[in-house]
């Protein structure tokens, strides 16, 4: 996963970046894993996350950036209308995956996923949400991430 992660990422290899408007330092970023929250989020796919989550709706994953602007439009900055990114250190997210706190997505792993669904109609939606993934650097994040791990970008 190391791999995949370090050869996604651009200019700051070494963190991964977020649009939030509504963050509060201190605050935890995404639902515990399993947890009931998590279960009844109203995204519960990665193919409407990616493609169609709205602001305001919530999902059982966290969209992170390998950047925070990509040339062509892409990266976190897109996602933010107050100019608030935050980051955090790539080393403790893959600390979080090892301890089994949170799991990672790399645009390969999700576009592996959704091609191995039962419904043909969602398998042919991989590669979208792959290139959707791709284009603004993109990796998911399931689980919470603990508030004292997230730092404002600027």
């Amino acid at each position: 996963m190391k791999e995949e992660v370090g050869k996604a990422s651009t200019p700051e290899k070494s963190y991964l970046f977020r649009a939030d408007d509504n963050y509060t330092k201190g605050d935890p970023v995404g639902f515990e894993l399993a947890s009931v929250d998590a279960q009844e989020a109203e995204i519960q796919d990665f193919q409407e996350h990616v493609l169609d989550k709205e602001s305001g709706q919530t999902s059982r994953y966290v969209s992170f950036s390998t950047a925070i602007a990509i040339p062509g439009g892409g990266g976190s900055r897109r996602f933010t209308k107050k100019n608030k990114i935050l980051k955090v250190a790539l080393e403790a997210l893959q600390n979080l995956e090892a301890e089994g706190k949170i799991m990672i997505y790399t645009p390969e792993k999700v576009a592996e996923l959704i091609s191995q669904h039962p419904k043909k109609k969602i398998r042919n939606l991989a590669n979208d949400v792959k290139t959707a993934m791709e284009k603004n650097g993109e990796i998911i994040m399931e689980g919470q991430i603990p508030g004292d791990l997230i730092f404002w970008a600027k």
